[in-house]
């Protein structure tokens, strides 16, 4: 049998932490404007899924002050340093992913995290929670040009795995993720997120929590293994 893998988006799939990504983008635009709080009138869902210099660019068209780059990416990662100093990663664990991990192990099959967030970070994370050993490997965004919704993050993280599209398997919450994923060729899982306006259409499957996304694995591994 081919190699066969799961690959994870790291923020808003196994943490909780997308959505606490995009309020503080929201409050610190709102900081940099001069208002008490955001404007609920504005879409601010394309700033969801995006990281480094795309994040700030698109950062910039919802700002009244001009910034260059560097300027806002300085200002934001302060900002942002002071929200994340004290935040409880096991707490925002999502925990039932541990099941999936072991039954992956159990199947031999291989895992990854392919996450936009630098690689210190995706470790710290999985640290915290636990799970860092079972990942075969860990690729982060800042090790490409371009990060998701390009393609090049899970291409990478394919080949460090040794194992075709056909054969793998993504989960992932934002649009930007799972099109960089489906680019790629891979087949994609969106965890769903209702609190936010993302678009999931892209996905070829979704599930409410893990115990559905676990399911939705173990049907698409037994359809697979059937051709």
């Amino acid at each position: 049998m081919n190699k066969q893998a799961i690959i994870f988006d790291m923020d808003g799939v196994i943490v909780d932490t997308e959505f606490l990504d995009y309020q503080f983008q929201k409050e610190f635009i709102a900081r940099e404007n001069g208002a008490v709080s955001n404007d609920e009138a504005v879409d601010y869902s394309a700033l969801v899924g995006r990281s480094y210099d795309d994040l700030y660019r698109t950062m910039q068209t919802f700002l009244n002050k001009e910034y260059s780059l560097e300027e806002l990416k300085q200002a934001f990662i302060r900002f942002n340093e002071e929200r994340y100093h004290s935040l409880d990663y096991p707490a925002l664990f999502r925990k039932d992913i541990k099941a999936i991990l072991e039954e992956a192990k159990q199947q031999n099959r291989l895992l990854a995290v392919a996450s936009s967030s630098e690689y210190a970070h995706i470790l710290e994370v999985l640290e915290a929670c636990g799970i860092d050993k079972y990942f075969d490997v860990i690729y982060s965004g800042e090790f490409v040009k371009e990060s998701k919704p390009n393609p090049e993050i899970y291409r990478k993280t394919l080949e460090k795995l040794g194992v075709t599209p056909e054969n793998a398997l993504a989960i992932e919450d934002s649009s930007h993720g799972i099109r960089a994923a489906k680019e790629a060729g891979i087949q994609t899982i969106a965890y769903k997120e209702t609190r936010m306006a993302i678009d999931q259409s892209e996905a070829d499957y979704s599930g409410e929590d893990m115990c559905e996304i676990r399911a939705i694995i173990t049907a698409h591994f037994e359809n697979l293994n059937r051709r």
